[in-house]
């Protein structure tokens, strides 16, 4: 199951949520700056440093390619590292929904039309 190629669509797949993630945040930047509202934490937090993202898929594949490398290391605790990387993969995909998600929240509809004094 832990093969190198394995290791490696599982990194390209966090990249590409980290992508995904960032630019979405910075099309919800657009969005607020135009309309003169702030951006809530997690958004503003993916929008300002999630360039930084990308050393998290980085220090994954290469401490398991360490891992898989070593011969004093079980078969086991090789498959326990693969799988380690596909938790990071849902997390890091639950942070960037929840992230890009969280700023509809907080957006006020008004529904009157006009200006409320």
């Amino acid at each position: 199951m832990f093969t190198i190629y394995n290791a490696t669509l599982v990194a390209v797949m966090q990249v590409g949520v980290i992508v995904a993630g960032v630019l979405a945040s910075g099309l919800w930047h657009k969005f607020a700056t135009s309309s003169g509202m702030a951006m809530p934490n997690p958004a503003g937090l993916l929008y300002s440093y999630g360039m930084a993202g990308f050393f998290i898929p980085l220090a994954w594949l290469a401490f398991a390619m360490l891992v898989r490398r070593s011969r004093s290391i079980s078969d086991e605790l090789k498959s326990l590292t693969f799988w380690f990387g596909v938790a990071v993969l849902v997390s890091l995909t639950f942070f960037i929904i929840y992230a890009d998600v969280s700023p509809c929240f907080r957006i006020m509809w008004g529904l009157s039309g006009g200006d409320e004094a």
